[in-house]
């Protein structure tokens, strides 16, 4: 927050209610299903039901922008769905694996803000991003001390880890990846760019099972092959003109 201070004084636009909206979906809501679910969810599974961003985005860009699709999106959309189930499903505890439904939680929150940037108007990304680490500042703090333990204990034992967590996640993640995303959404369709995240769960399924050691179930593989050949369709598939309504 401190390096995009000086935003603070920049004139906000007319829609900043929706602003802070788009914030907080993108910012502590986003972020703190993601980071919920992770503690329990590999890596690899997270990274392949994250794709349901695309869905999701497509399916509020009806509701909200008026978008249409066509039959073969509509098709794609529920096989992507149907895919998610099959990843969360846990037959042997008759089950949903609650930390990919967090995850998947994360996704949609991401999706709400997406779509609803398309009403704030001409804002600068980094006013995004400055509001945005504002909201997770004013919400995730206190959520954190209510909710959680052991603070001081593990500044303690993991004072140097969390350091260079915290730098990460300020330069490479909010900075830059939040940043360059609210500024490619900005500018350019929801559908169009959405699609650059298929990428991650290539590397993340990579790096989960060479470092971590994950462990790629069935399901997994079964939900994937669903769910990544129909994001595919929904986002290559170019969605008719936007409807305006009088």
């Amino acid at each position: 927050m401190c390096f995009m201070f000086p935003f603070l004084f920049r004139k906000l636009p007319q829609g900043w209610p929706i602003m802070m909206v788009v914030c907080a979906c993108v910012g502590p809501i986003h972020l703190g299903f993601l980071y919920t679910g992770l503690q329990t969810a590999p890596a690899s599974g997270g990274s392949i039901v994250s794709q349901m961003l695309i869905p999701f985005a497509t399916l509020l860009s009806i509701v909200f922008l008026k978008e249409r699709i066509g039959k073969v999106r509509g098709l794609a959309i529920i096989g992507a769905l149907i895919g998610v189930i099959v990843m969360i499903y846990e037959t042997d505890d008759v089950a949903f694996d609650i930390g990919l439904v967090w995850i998947i939680c994360a996704y949609l929150s991401l999706a709400v803000g997406s779509v609803l940037m398309k009403f704030v108007g001409d804002v600068d990304w980094r006013q995004y991003v400055f509001w945005m680490a504002v909201m997770i500042f004013i919400f995730a703090g206190p959520i954190s001390l209510v909710f959680e333990s052991g603070h001081a204990e593990i500044w303690q034992s993991s004072k140097w880890p969390l350091l260079m967590a915290a730098g990460y996640a300020a330069v490479f993640i909010t900075l830059f990846a939040h940043g360059q995303y609210f500024n490619i959404v900005r500018r350019y369709e929801v559908s169009q760019v959405v699609p650059l995240t298929l990428m991650t769960t290539v590397f993340a399924c990579i790096l989960g099972v060479v470092i971590l050691k994950e462990t790629i179930y069935l399901r997994y593989y079964l939900g994937a092959a669903l769910i990544l050949p129909c994001v595919y369709i929904i986002a290559r598939r170019q969605s008719l003109p936007v409807v305006m309504e009088d």
